[in-house]
């Protein structure tokens, strides 16, 4: 892959990476601390940290597999696919940049699962 292709995905990584960043800080300013009040009020106020915290971990672990591509791009070895050693289309990584299989391989791991 040619070096201006390599610092466009960098960057497209980067950018969600850091807008992934800047939506989990406006998480934290939305979590309730609430012991107050009636049963149903504490119990409101855990489901809707729960429903944050769980959205948190999903998102957390998209930023892993966004820190693995860049150090793919660092390593040489972006754009390959980790189960196959094939190629990953350009289409796909400019769709998922951060993703580290083809559509084959990864539909053949969610039939597995």
């Amino acid at each position: 892959m040619t070096k201006d292709k390599l610092d466009k995905y960098r960057e497209m990584l980067l950018a969600e990476k850091a807008a992934i960043l800047k939506e989990l800080e406006i998480e934290q300013e939305y979590l309730v601390f609430n012991d107050q009040g009636d049963l149903v009020d504490i119990a409101d106020s855990m489901i809707a940290n729960d429903i944050i915290n769980r959205l948190g971990d999903m998102e957390r672990d998209k930023i892993k597999q966004i820190d693995h591509a860049l150090e793919k791009i660092e390593n040489g070895s972006y754009g390959t696919c980790e189960g196959t050693g094939k190629k990953i289309p350009e289409a796909r990584l400019n769709a998922i940049p951060w993703t580290p299989y083809t559509v084959e391989y990864a539909a053949q791991l969610e039939k597995n699962a």
